[in-house]
């Protein structure tokens, strides 16, 4: 089954379902050749009057020979179905009510009136503008009355960023976290150490390199997805940290992520204006009982 034959069922598939009432196709795929190879993900939103009815799995199969499958809250809250078909092709799902879209694209249109939108209208749309933006779309189901919905994404709004608040949180939980793993690292629990070292990196550290990101004017991503096109050549040395189970190796990591997270936190909390607090004591400390573990015998 070739790469097109395996779109064309989910397509075929969709069409067929009376409750489906728009499929769009996001991503890499939706760019041209040149954006993406044979490794690459099929991943659609799909707006539904009744999105429950696949929260079970098992209609993936309907699409295509199966090999794994999973449905999954997504990061922003919604449901996710995730699917290996045969001959390992990849395809996700991100499962919608149609009346909310419908209301958020409506929406969409007034950016004069965002403050008078309820906040979780106001947030989904600028979330689903930046996905669709920064990604690619189009309708693949759905025809003309979405495809005219889906032109409010050409109305200028402003940009999605980080809140002062958010901006706290991950600073906060950062440091707190970090002496956690330090802790781990020292008794040694290294397989606890090493997980909980990559999730710091990725729920806080990662967090504040897309906001830097995107004040440069780069298109960001979550969760450090295509990371090497927009960080810096000196972040992208700061983040080539490696991890194994040994104590040494893990302590020079998190002392490595201790001086990035200084750094771009500093970066951020500048360009913003946010109130950047001292936490100074604590990467004191740390790199002081970091430094005994990772000092050589």
């Amino acid at each position: 089954m070739t790469g097109q034959e395996f779109e064309a069922r989910i397509v075929d598939w969709a069409k067929r379902q009376s409750d489906i009432s728009a499929l769009i196709q996001i991503g890499s795929r939706t760019q041209g050749p040149e954006h993406f190879d044979a490794l690459s993900d099929w991943d659609f939103h799909l707006y539904s009057t009744d999105p429950r009815k696949y929260y079970q799995p098992g209609w993936l199969s309907e699409i295509a020979p199966l090999l794994c499958c999973n449905v999954e809250r997504s990061r922003r809250g919604s449901m996710k179905a995730s699917a290996v078909f045969q001959g390992g092709m990849e395809a996700d799902f991100v499962l919608l009510k149609t009346w909310q879209m419908k209301l958020l694209y409506w929406g969409m249109n007034y950016p004069k009136r965002a403050a008078w939108m309820p906040s979780r209208l106001h947030k989904g749309i600028l979330e689903t503008r930046v996905i669709l933006l920064n990604s690619g779309y189009r309708v693949v189901v759905g025809g003309g009355d979405w495809e005219e919905r889906l032109n409010a994404l050409r109305v200028s709004w402003p940009t999605l960023q980080m809140t002062e608040e958010e901006f706290e949180q991950h600073t906060s939980a950062f440091w707190q976290k970090a002496v956690w793993v330090s802790k781990k690292i020292a008794r040694p629990e290294l397989r606890s150490a090493m997980h909980w070292l990559h999730k710091l990196v990725i729920e806080h550290v990662y967090a504040l390199l897309e906001e830097e990101a995107w004040l440069e004017n780069k298109r960001a991503r979550p969760e450090a997805l295509k990371a090497e096109k927009w960080l810096s050549a000196e972040r992208l040395k700061q983040t080539d940290i490696t991890t194994s189970l040994d104590q040494r190796v893990l302590a020079r990591a998190l002392l490595s992520q201790v001086t990035l997270f200084e750094d771009v936190s500093r970066s951020v909390a500048t360009s913003r204006s946010f109130i950047l607090r001292d936490y100074s004591g604590v990467a004191a400390w740390l790199r002081a009982e970091l430094t005994k573990i990772a000092r050589p015998n």
